[in-house]
C-alpha cells in the first residue's frame, strides 16, 4: 500500500513540475493525463480487493476450523502469460491478545480489516499490536506456488489466447491441467526409490451463457445446465496417480494364457479435464480454481494388511485342510464303492440260493421218503453257497471302511462349521466392498471375485452338510453286512443238523420250507438292495473325485488369486499410502507461519 502511495505521490509531483513548465492547453492536457492515471490505479486496487474478497469467500468452505491461521494465496494469471500472486492471512486471537507473533515472507503487507498495526517486520518475523482482535493482512510474493492450473483454448483446430476469443464463433476446445512441483523421494521395503507428490486436489469451474455456448460436453468433468448458464466443473489429483504406483497394480481377474493385463488408467484418477462447445460471438472467458492439500485420513480407508493378511492366511489355510479332507473322503468311498462290489455279487448268489433252498424245502417237507437225499443236497448246495460269499473278515473289514469314510465325513463338517458363512456375513462383505469401490479404492471386476469366492465357499459348505446328513443311512447299511453273513452260516449250520437229524426230520422240514420261503424274499430284497447300493457307491466316487478337483481348481483359481491380489497390488499401495498421508501432514504453510500455529492453506486460481 505504501509503495503504491508513493508511486501515485512521485507521479504527481513529476506531473506538476511538467505543467510549471508548459502554459495554456498543453499544460491542461498534462494535468488531466495525471487525473487519469491516479483514477485507473485506484480502479485497479479496487478491483483487486473485490477479487480478494471473492477468492476468500470461495476458499472460506475449504479452511479448516481448527486453524489457528487461514492462508488464501490469490494467483492471477493473464493470458499474456503475466502472473501475479496475492496473500490473505487471517491470523486468529481467541485469547484476546494484545501482541501476536506471526511469520509470513510477504511483500506490501497491509492490514485489510481491523485497527491491527505491524510494529516490527524482520525478515518475515511479525510482530503485531492486535488490540485483542483477530488479525487481517496481505502481501505480494513472487514465489511460485506448488500446484499450478494451465488452460488453453482451441478454436476450429487454431490455439488462441483467452483475449483473442472476443467475438468469434466455432467449435471451442477448452483444456485445463493441473501440475504439481512439490516432490519427495522414498525407499521402499525392497530398496527400490520412488517419488511421491504433495495429495493437492484442484477443482475448477467455469460459467458459460446459453446465448453464446451451446452442446457443451467434458471429459473428466461435470456439466450442469440450469436453462440460463451452464456450469462447467472439473477435479483433478496430480500426482497422486504415480504417487501411489497404480501404473504396476494388475487388476486382471483371468489367469487364461494370453489375456491382456488390466491396469488403472491415469484418466481414473484425472490431473486433467476437457471441455467442448460451440460459441457464438464469444465473450470473456474466466475459469476459476480452488486447490487444498487432500486429506487422506478422510478418505477412512482401513488398509491395517496385517490383519488382511492374517485372514487371507486363515482362509487359504482352511482351504488347504478341506482339499485334504476331500481326498481323504475319495479314498474312504473307493473302500465303500470295493466292498459294495463284494456285497452286490454276494446278495446275488444268496438270492439264487435261497430260492433253491425254498424249492428243497417245500420238496421236503411234502415227502419223507425223499429226506435224506433232499438234506444232503440241501447241505451240499449251502456249503456251495457259503463259498461264493465273502467272508466274515472281508464283511468286517468293509463295515470298518465304511466306519472310515462316516469319520472323514463328520472331520469335513466339522472344517466347515469352523470357517461357516452365512448369508449375513455375505451381504456385510457386499456392504464394505460396494464402499470401497463408491470410494474408487476397488476396482468392480476385484469386488465381484471376492464375491464369487464367498458363494462358492457359501455352495461347498451346504454340499458338506448334505453329505454328512445322507452318508449316515449309507453306513448303517454297510454295518449291518457282517451280521448278513453270520445269519448265512447259522442257516448253513442248521441244514446240516436237518440231514443229520432224521428223527425230527418231518418237523424239521416244515419248519425249514417256512424259513426258506422267508430267506428266499429276503434275499430278493437284498440283492435288489445291493444293487442300488453298489450304483450310488459308484456315483458316490465319482462325486468325491469331482469334489476333490473342483476344490483345488478352486484353491488354484480364486483364493490364491485373491491371496496374490492382495499381496501383490494392496499391500504396497498401503505402503504408499500410509506414506503420502505423513507427507501430507508436513505441509503447513505457502508464505510461512509460526511453529506453534496451524496454518490452512487454500490457492485460488483465476485464468483469463
Amino acid at each position: 500500500m505504501k509503495k503504491n502511495l508513493k508511486k501515485i505521490a512521485a507521479t504527481a509531483v513529476c506531473m506538476s513540475m511538467v505543467i510549471a513548465c508548459v502554459t495554456g492547453c498543453d499544460g491542461k492536457k498534462a494535468e488531466s493525463a495525471v487525473k487519469e492515471e491516479i483514477k485507473a490505479e485506484e480502479q485497479q486496487k479496487e478491483k483487486e480487493k473485490a477479487d480478494i474478497e471473492k477468492a476468500e469467500e470461495m476458499a472460506a468452505p475449504e479452511h479448516s476450523s481448527t486453524s489457528g491461521k487461514n492462508e488464501t494465496v490469490y494467483i492471477i494469471k493473464e493470458s499474456d502469460g503475466t502472473k501475479k500472486t496475492i496473500v490473505s492471512e487471517w491470523l486468529k486471537n481467541p485469547s484476546g491478545g494484545t501482541t501476536m507473533k506471526d511469520v509470513a515472507d510477504l511483500d506490501n503487507i497491509e492490514v485489510v480489516k481491523g485497527d491491527a498495526k505491524l510494529e516490527k517486520n524482520e525478515n518475515g518475523d511479525l510482530t503485531w499490536n492486535a488490540s485483542g482482535a483477530d488479525i487481517y493482512y496481505s502481501g505480494t510474493t513472487d514465489k511460485s506456488a506448488p500446484v499450478d492450473v494451465d488452460i488453453t483454448y482451441t478454436l476450429d483446430g487454431a490455439k488462441l489466447k483467452s483475449s483473442e476469443l472476443k467475438g468469434k464463433s466455432g467449435h471451442l476446445v477448452i483444456e485445463v491441467s493441473y501440475k504439481n512441483t512439490m516432490t519427495k523421494t522414498l525407499t521402499d521395503k525392497k530398496g527400490n526409490e520412488y517419488k511421491i507428490s504433495m495429495p493437492f486436489i484442484m477443482s475448477t469451474g467455469m460459467i458459460l451463457d446459453n446465448t453464446r455456448f451451446s452442446n457443451v460436453s467434458a471429459k473428466n468433468g461435470e456439466v450442469v445446465n440450469d436453462g440460463e448458464r451452464t456450469v462447467v466443473m472439473g477435479v483433478g489429483f496430480p500426482g497422486l496417480y504415480d504417487s501411489l504406483g497404480l501404473d504396476t497394480i494388475d487388476l486382471s481377474s483371468d489367469e487364461e494364457e494370453g489375456e491382456t493385463v488390466k491396469k488403472l488408467e491415469k484418466n481414473d484418477i484425472p490431473e486433467n479435464f476437457t471441455v467442448e462447445c460451440d460459441v457464438r460471438d464469444c465473450e470473456e472467458i474466466t475459469a476459476l480454481t480452488v486447490g487444498k492439500v487432500f486429506d487422506l485420513n478422510s478418505l477412512n480407508i482401513d488398509l491395517n494388511m496385517d490383519s488382511l493378511n492374517s485372514n487371507v492366511d486363515e482362509m487359504t489355510d482352511g482351504m488347504k485342510k478341506l482339499i485334504d479332507g476331500s481326498t481323504d473322503l475319495h479314498d474312504g468311498i473307493k473302500k465303500v464303492n470295493d466292498g459294495a462290489k463284494s456285497l452286490k455279487k454276494g446278495a446275488k448268489t444268496l438270492s439264487s440260493g435261497a430260492a433253491s433252498l425254498s424249492k428243497g424245502a417245500d420238496k421236503l417237507a411234502k415227502g419223507t421218503n425223499t429226506l435224506a437225499s433232499g438234506a444232503k443236497s440241501l447241505n451240499d448246495g449251502l456249503n456251495t453257497f457259503k463259498k461264493s460269499l465273502p467272508s466274515a473278515d472281508e464283511a468286517k473289514a468293509l463295515a470298518s471302511g465304511s466306519a472310515s469314510v462316516k469319520k472323514t465325513i463328520d472331520s469335513m463338517h466339522s472344517a466347515t462349521e469352523k470357517y461357516s458363512i452365512s448369508e449375513n456375513d455375505i451381504d456385510a462383505v457386499t456392504s464394505k466392498l460396494k464402499k470401497l469401490v463408491a470410494s474408487n479404492q476397488l476396482d468392480a471386476g476385484t469386488m465381484k471375485q471376492i464375491l464369487e469366492v464367498y458363494n462358492s465357499y457359501y455352495q461347498l459348505e451346504k454340499g458338506v452338510n448334505g453329505l454328512y446328513k445322507g452318508y449316515g443311512n449309507v453306513n448303517k447299511a454297510v454295518q449291518a453286512y457282517p451280521k448278513i453273513v453270520s445269519g448265512v452260516a447259522s442257516v448253513s449250520k442248521g441244514a446240516k443238523q436237518v440231514a443229520n437229524g432224521a428223527n425230527s426230520v418231518n418237523k424239521g422240514a416244515k419248519e425249514l420250507s417256512s424259513g426258506a420261503s422267508s430267506l428266499s424274499k429276503g434275499a430278493k430284497k437284498l440283492s435288489s438292495g445291493t444293487n442300488t447300493l453298489a450304483d450310488g457307491t459308484q456315483k458316490l466316487v465319482k462325486g468325491s473325485n469331482e469334489l476333490k478337483d473342483g476344490l483345488k481348481k478352486f484353491d488354484d483359481k480364486a483364493v490364491d488369486k485373491i491371496a496374490n491380489l492382495i499381496s501383490d497390488n494392496l499391500v504396497p499401495l498401503s505402503d504408499r499410502f500410509e506414506a503420502l498421508k505423513a507427507y501430507a501432514e508436513t505441509y503447513s504453510s505457502f508464505a510461512g507461519t509460526d511453529s506453534t500455529v496451524a496454518c490452512s492453506t487454500v490457492f485460488v486460481f483465476k485464468n483469463a
